[in-house]
Formats: C-alpha cells, structure tokens, sequence
C-alpha cells in the first residue's frame, strides 16, 4: 500500500513541470512542427481566471480582445471554444489557475478532449504527441 501510494505521488510529479521549461521547449516543438511563431503571455479573465495562454503572433482574437488589456471580460475557457471563437491555432490555454513556477499538464491533457475544442485537428495531434513524450519522460525519470 505505502508502495502504491509512492508511485502515485511520482506520476503526480509528472503532471507538474517546470513551467518555464516546458513552455518554452513547446513554443520551438510548435515553431518547428507547424512553422508557427508564438509567445507566451499570462492574462486574467472577469472572474479573476488566470491563464497561461501561447499566443500565436498574428492572432487577430489576441488583438481585439486581449492586448493592453488588464483582464477580458468573458470566461477565458471561451477562448478555446468554438461556438465562441473561430481560434484554430491563434491561443492556446496551457494552464489555469495554477502556479506560477509549475504547470499542471493535465489541464492541457483535459482541455484536449473538449466537446467544442476549436484547435485544428493538426494543432490536437501535435499538443497530443508533446504531452505523450514528455509525461511519459518524466514517468520513466522518477519512477523506479
């Protein structure tokens, strides 16, 4: 039993990276993969959400409605919402809610299996491969 609950604690470890890292490994994997520029940015919704969200250099949903902004007033989950916004693959929601050292990749891995996802099926597949390698990276590096 004590063995089991060690185990869970390290594949709980595997959810929660180092956010900088991670998110800066995903910007070059995305710039590569689908020669897309994005940046980083951290934005607070009208219900005092706070999201880490990759914003694609040319969105035009960032301009509108998020730039020299102090917070949107819509829930930000809308953002990724295609009855909301036709986003595609301008912003990407990489956390919420969460720390500001660590990211939680089960909100990414949860996020991908929205109903009304608006990512394109080519940004789904290749966030799919990066969450796949690298949790299952740090599952191989912790676990013994």
């Amino acid at each position: 039993m004590e063995e089991d609950k060690k185990r869970l604690s390290k594949l709980r470890k595997a959810l929660h990276q180092e956010k900088q890292l991670v998110t800066t490994v995903l910007i070059k994997y995305l710039q590569h993969e689908l020669n897309q520029e994005y940046f980083k940015y951290r934005v607070m919704d009208i219900d005092n959400n706070i999201a880490d969200i990759l914003v694609n250099k040319n969105s035009n949903i960032f301009k509108k409605y998020i730039a020299e902004k102090d917070f949107v007033a819509f829930n930000l989950e809308s953002l990724i919402d295609n009855r909301m916004f036709k986003n595609e693959d301008e912003i990407i929601i990489t956390d919420m809610n969460f720390d500001d050292q660590q990211i939680n990749l089960g909100y990414l891995c949860d996020s991908l299996n929205y109903n009304n996802l608006s990512y394109s099926e080519t940004l789904k597949d290749k966030l799919s491969v990066f969450l796949d390698f690298t949790i299952k990276r740090s599952i191989k590096n912790n676990i013994k």
